[in-house]
């Protein structure tokens, strides 16, 4: 599923976000491979692809780590600025990244930006990144679906196999909370996480790891179990387009994006507008994403962007659903036009 030898493989308990938790904590608290602790640093930075996971941002945030943003483009975050940031200045310690139809854009980036990023050249030892593969083997449709370049193979080449911590997760493949989690890494790296690891458990849930290899057994059958999520999956997303394209289009109040797998809609309303649109739909009964999540520290410099998961409620009610939510971008659209 991950792609990689099993010998860089750490597998762990339900959450992939427990384990980034983790790694962030220790380094924190025990540094990087012997570096000095990040909490004994005077400033700890973190570049943050936007709009990005809301909860990638809440675990450095809750640590003080200073968030910059980078703005995420087509083909992946703006490797010019990462470049900058991470050559010249030393506090820049890490990047989250989520490489593969990435929330909330479902964009996936190029064979370019991966392997500018196993070219990096930090002037921190200790700088990572934290490539969150969350949806690896998440496609919506058959005929085309995105690849992506193998990170850890990259900056093996590249002569930086220290550089990525890979994390993944079943989460969104079998059961949330009873899934099974893994992080990849260079065996170096692996070393120093099993050092502090075989102190902090004895070990994760055996019998729900041999409940995932007994049922999915093998890749084929993770993809085949894929293929159902993407029959579910499929008619709701379709459902979302369809009517912003048919209610939205040429207006000029709104642009968003067409994945073609994960689980999210990226929709850019006009500025100012975001935190108004979410408003709006939760007085008539749906809720949304909160406006500015998608953001560090919650703050959205444009108010413009809004996330939409298409996956909890049933094709129909999806439409239902865009409907009320292009009501309410209209409404607001409008106000703001009059306001100006």
């Amino acid at each position: 599923m991950m792609e990689v030898k099993k010998a860089n493989v750490i597998v762990c308990g339900n959450s992939s976000l427990n384990i980034m938790y983790d790694t962030v904590v220790r380094s924190m608290v025990m540094g990087v491979n012997g570096s000095t602790p990040w909490c004994k640093l005077d400033k700890v930075k973190f570049l943050c692809p936007v709009p990005g996971y809301d909860r990638h941002f809440k675990i450095t945030e809750l640590f003080g780590i200073e968030m910059i943003s980078i703005p995420l483009k087509e083909d992946g975050p703006d490797m010019d600025l990462v470049e900058q940031y991470v050559s010249q200045d030393d506090a820049v310690k890490g990047i989250w990244c989520v490489p593969k139809y990435s929330n909330p854009t479902g964009i996936t980036y190029s064979d370019e930006v991966v392997r500018r990023f196993a070219n990096l050249k930090p002037k921190a030892e200790d700088f990572r990144i934290f490539w969150d593969n969350a949806y690896c083997i998440h496609h919506i449709f058959e005929d085309t679906q995105d690849k992506i370049l193998n990170i850890l193979e990259e900056c093996e080449k590249a002569g930086n196999p220290n550089m990525v911590y890979v994390f993944a997760s079943t989460s969104k493949v079998s059961f949330p909370g009873s899934g099974v989690s893994a992080i990849a890494t260079s065996l170096e790296n692996m070393e120093y996480i099993k050092k502090f690891m075989t102190t902090q458990i004895i070990g994760h849930d055996k019998i729900n790891q041999l409940r995932h290899v007994r049922f999915f057994k093998n890749i084929d059958g993770l993809n085949a179990h894929m293929r159902k999520h993407a029959d579910l999956l499929r008619p709701k997303f379709e459902a979302v387009l369809t009517i912003l394209e048919s209610e939205l289009t040429g207006l000029g109040i709104g642009s968003w994006t067409k994945p073609r797998g994960g689980y999210f809609i990226s929709f850019d309303a006009m500025p100012g507008c975001a935190k108004a649109i979410v408003a709006k739909c939760k007085e008539l009964g749906l809720v949304l994403t909160g406006a500015g999540a998608t953001y560090p520290y919650g703050k959205d410099p444009q108010d413009s962007n809004i996330r939409i998961a298409p996956s909890f409620p049933t094709p129909e009610e999806m439409v239902e659903a865009t409907k009320m939510f292009v009501l309410c971008v209209k409404l607001a659209s409008v106000e703001k036009l009059l306001a100006e």
